[in-house]
């Protein structure tokens, strides 16, 4: 899944690319990724065709201000009184395509980042929504499983949206202070719960998931598998340090092209050059050469070092 440095990548390069754009077309090859009001969307879901028209007829002649987000969830703001709210969940894509793109890529995607997966035309049979815009680019969203959304959400009900209710601070924000972090933790010490699963809930802090949570307990010297309860407040300064120094690595990387994740042009992220443990399991250390071990902590894989991490 995407985590805060990949959804911060398709936000920054959507927002230089959208900012002003006026939308023609909406395409809905899948209604089940469409919905219209703050409600949470379900993976079990149907939508109607009077919906999705609806969905169509909203989006028609709205102009991009800006892109934004929250936590993992995408959010674009248009001209008229909507939102549109996007979760690319396990495996959502976004391509932007525009006439220099399409003559130097001759509208042809490797949008699964392995170097053996074959280059596929867009639309392709996992692209569900296609925005088409007045000056002849496109964007399309893909998504192989299909968990992921886009919702219509009216400016006044926006508040009322849940998941936006429920997110964590920031984690890149000035507000999330080492002293905020101390006592978020403290407050959580009396669950029963491992420091790699602390972080990777959204509600304790936004946008760090299984990739982020490996690399930053990996340079914080910790192990995913320690309770909250028995990690030591010196712990808890490198674990806050590492929070904030790997986050912004893996910015400037433009993200970590593991699983489906591939930026707004089709190319990859590099953060993945330089991960430590994540999916690294069975290699040596990077910084001792010990084996990478692996584990499993409510059905996700947590990987780190034996030697390093304590």
């Amino acid at each position: 899944m995407p985590e805060l440095p990949e959804v911060q990548t398709i936000v920054a390069e959507l927002n230089w690319k959208l900012k002003n754009k006026v939308i023609k077309s909406v395409v809905v090859n899948a209604p089940k990724m469409i919905s219209i009001g703050p409600d949470v969307v379900s993976n079990i879901r149907t939508v109607k065709s009077y919906q999705v028209i609806k969905f169509v007829k909203l989006l028609q002649g709205q102009k991009i201000i800006s892109v934004k987000r929250r936590a993992k969830l995408l959010i674009f703001d248009l001209s008229g009184p909507w939102a549109l709210l996007v979760h690319l969940k396990m495996t959502g894509q976004f391509i932007f395509e525009d006439k220099k793109l399409r003559a130097k890529t001759r509208g042809m995607y490797r949008v699964l980042n392995k170097l053996t997966a074959p280059k596929i035309a867009l639309p392709g049979k996992h692209t569900h929504v296609v925005f088409n815009f007045t000056d002849h680019s496109i964007l399309y969203f893909n998504d192989v499983r299909k968990f992921g959304y886009l919702k219509l959400v009216h400016d006044n009900e926006v508040d009322q949206v849940k998941e936006l209710q429920e997110f964590g601070p920031e984690p890149l924000d000035k507000k999330f202070t080492l002293r905020h972090f101390f006592t978020a933790v403290k407050k959580c010490r009396k669950r029963k719960v491992s420091i790699k699963q602390l972080l990777m809930d959204p509600k304790f802090v936004a946008g760090i998931g299984n990739i982020y949570s490996d690399e930053i307990l990996f340079h914080a010297g910790v192990r995913p598998v320690r309770q909250v309860a028995s990690i030591k407040d010196k712990e808890l300064r490198k674990i806050y340090k590492y929070i904030k120094i790997v986050l912004r690595q893996a910015i400037k990387a433009k993200g970590s092209s593991v699983g489906d994740f591939i930026r707004t042009d089709g190319t990859w992220g590099q953060m993945g050059k330089s991960h430590f443990v994540y999916g690294r399991a069975g290699e040596k250390c990077k910084k001792c050469g010990a084996t990478i071990e692996s584990l499993k902590l409510n059905g996700r894989t947590g990987s780190f070092c034996p030697k390093c991490q304590r």
